[in-house]
């Protein structure tokens, strides 16, 4: 029994020894190998596509490929965002097409599952953004300039830009503090808006940028009167809409001031428009009869508000009346706007009787 033991025991042991030649242990090694890297590329896109599979289809998506990024690379970034289903695919198309130098860096937007042929022809075309140029004139009233935007900048949705033109939006702005309106504090200027804004992000840039230019003016004016900068904004917004020619600014803003040593009535035509959001023909006197606070024919001082978003010009002119004692003034010329000035009641009479318009001060 112990012979027969041993005899199988060497049978095995040579066996082993026959397996264990050089050749076969090539083989072998060679055969594992294969295995491995099989497994691996197999496995590797079933893992990918199951993953893929939670990105829905036709899903708006930002990419951004950064300076030095290769084709590998950028094929991978675009699986795993869903826009592409299979990297090592859309490497042999680009390479196919030879394209893979052409490559831009950038931010892009891409729409997940698109075509390759789609895909590549952005990626080579660059991340080009889109300016869209917001012209805000000088003396637009909140309500003009709401629509300019909704005009102008095609993104931005109606009730998005009704909510952030909510006074409430704005509590960081110490220029707001105690404000019932943003009448008068969105300042007037072309701006770039690009299609990363929001509504709340272009009437933050509309206040900082007042912030910015009032910072510039030199107040001196009211440290010795009874004026507010608030006020000044008002008397601004009045002379914006009713100056037409820039060399009366200082003359009527004069005019404004005057009045309001005496505390005499304003009887702005501007100021009845903006109560009945009329800016064109005359104002006749059935208008002038409204009951509105702003109606400077009945009630006497400022508006409660601006009337309009005034531009520095004439912000400066409010600070600077000119020093004249007139109290009065009529356009006499409605092509240019011309006014005539006058000091008492007589003069001014006569002057509405040549006027070629009926609106006077």
């Amino acid at each position: 029994m112990r012979n027969k033991n041993k005899k199988i025991l060497m049978y095995k042991k040579s066996d082993i020894q026959n397996a264990l030649r050089p050749s076969t242990i090539v083989f072998i090694s060679a055969f594992l190998a294969f295995v491995f890297i099989f497994t691996a590329v197999s496995c590797k896109p079933v893992i990918e596509a199951k993953e893929n599979l939670e990105v829905e289809k036709g899903i708006e998506v930002e990419v951004e490929i950064k300076e030095g990024m290769n084709l590998t690379q950028i094929a991978e970034l675009l699986e795993q965002k869903g826009v592409i289903d299979n990297a090592f695919v859309f490497r042999l198309y680009v390479q196919q097409q030879g394209k893979e130098k052409n490559l831009l860096p950038g931010t892009y937007t891409f729409i997940t599952g698109s075509e390759h042929e789609d895909i590549l022809n952005k990626i080579i075309s660059g991340s080009r953004q889109v300016i869209y140029k917001l012209l805000i004139p000088e003396g637009y009233t909140v309500k003009q300039i709401k629509e300019r935007i909704l005009q102008d900048i095609p993104f931005i949705e109606s009730e998005e830009l009704e909510s952030a033109l909510n006074l409430s939006n704005y509590g960081a702005y110490e220029f707001l503090k105690g404000m019932t309106s943003l009448e008068g504090f969105l300042f007037p200027k072309t701006y770039d808006v690009t299609t990363d804004y929001s509504a709340l992000n272009i009437i933050e840039m509309m206040l900082t940028q007042f912030q910015i230019e009032v910072q510039e003016i030199d107040w001196s004016y009211i440290e010795n009167s009874d004026y507010s900068r608030y006020d000044i904004l008002k008397i601004a917004s009045l002379i914006e809409r009713e100056a037409y020619i820039a060399e009366e600014r200082e003359l009527i803003s004069a005019v404004i001031h005057n009045r309001l040593k005496i505390n005499m009535i304003l009887q702005i035509d501007a100021t009845i428009r903006y109560a009945l959001d009329k800016w064109d023909g005359i104002v006749t006197y059935d208008d002038t009869e409204i009951d509105s606070p702003y109606n400077t024919y009945k009630y006497t001082g400022l508006p409660p508000t601006p009337i309009c978003n005034p531009g520095i010009a004439c912000l400066d002119a409010a600070l600077n009346p000119a020093d004249v004692d007139y109290l009065y003034y009529v356009v006499i010329d409605e092509n240019t706007h011309e006014h005539y000035f006058s000091t008492t009641n007589t003069e001014h009479e006569k002057a509405k009787s040549q006027s070629t318009t009926t609106n006077s001060n």
